[in-house]
């Protein structure tokens, strides 16, 4: 089981879509397990890019709760897509290594990319709406997106290994690599 993160436009989920093709996989998204929950619970429907300015606890609280709903113990490699730092209304916020730690991953996999590349990528989509961010804020925001993914894979005792964003070679690389370390993760 591992992690997939990077900040919000990197191309996370675009990646493991084409990857999911040639290795076999189960890819929970994050945002998606929180408002499947929050609809559970509360009857809350939001969306993707609202869980933002919602409590964060409370939605980490949410993902916990589905993931080991949709968790598929057939599968032999199960993959998080996530973020380590959630753009908030009121700047950002570091999920700690606790959240994670109840998932007991095996790795995290961090997608990292120019921050001109993010830039372009969240102005293109149309069907998300992000916080209007500058290239230097992406920036900021994703090196401190690393120093935290850096600090979960530290507090867990767990590898960190960095891809390329649009790199689905080198993604495919890591998580073949992954999967042959631990054949029953």
């Amino acid at each position: 089981m591992g992690i997939v993160a990077g900040i919000s436009g990197v191309g996370k989920t675009w990646l493991l879509e084409r990857v999911g093709a040639a290795v076999p996989m189960q890819i929970l998204s994050a945002s998606t397990l929180i408002r499947d929950s929050l609809a559970r619970t509360d009857g809350q429907v939001t969306s993707q890019d609202h869980l933002r300015a919602l409590d964060i606890d409370n939605n980490q609280a949410a993902l916990l709760e589905a993931f080991n709903r949709y968790i598929d113990p057939g599968k032999t490699l199960i993959i998080l897509d996530a973020h380590v730092v959630i753009d908030t209304p009121d700047g950002l916020v570091h999920i700690g290594s606790d959240v994670f730690r109840e998932i007991n991953p095996d790795f995290v996999i961090f997608i990292e990319d120019k921050p001109q590349n993010i830039h372009r990528n969240r102005e293109r989509d149309a069907s998300r709406v992000r916080p209007e961010r500058s290239v230097d804020s992406l920036a900021k925001q994703q090196k401190i997106a690393i120093t935290v993914a850096r600090e979960i894979a530290d507090n867990l005792s767990i590898p960190i290994h960095f891809v390329d964003g649009g790199d689905e070679e080198a993604l495919a690389r890591v998580l073949s690599t992954v999967q042959e370390a631990e054949p029953d993760v």
